[in-house]
């Protein structure tokens, strides 16, 4: 096993444990989610490794998609993101599924950019 899946590996392992997961029915799924945000991580800072303190992070994101997806993977669920009164309108956005994965780990790292900042190298041409 190559250094990557034993990191991929742990990382699951560990939020499975937090959250007291037994089944494997999601593993397939958070195991894609990680390697998504892992290479997301590595673009922005410009980095070929992800630091021991950036697993955290990852695992924070690994419970996330968890949370968003414990129902099984598949289309999402659809959530109200705005109404009007007088109009009549109703606006949903999809929430959780697979195909809102990399929108959410774009939207995570948003948030977190203040750590990641902190592991960003500079790239010169």
């Amino acid at each position: 096993m190559s250094d990557e899946n034993q990191e991929s590996t742990t990382n699951v392992d560990k939020i499975k444990e937090i959250l007291n997961i037994q089944d494997e029915k999601l593993d397939n799924y958070l195991m894609f989610c990680e390697t998504n945000i892992i290479d997301k991580i590595l673009d922005r800072c410009n980095i070929e490794e992800i630091p021991e303190r950036l697993n955290l992070l990852i695992q924070e994101f690994l419970i996330e998609q968890y949370h968003l997806n414990k129902e099984g993977i598949g289309e999402g669920k659809q959530q109200v993101c705005s109404a009007s009164d007088n109009g009549q309108s109703v606006s949903f956005q999809t929430v959780g599924g697979a195909s809102s994965m990399s929108k959410n780990a774009d939207s995570f790292l948003d948030r977190n950019m203040a750590t990641l900042v902190k592991y960003r190298k500079m790239r010169w041409s």
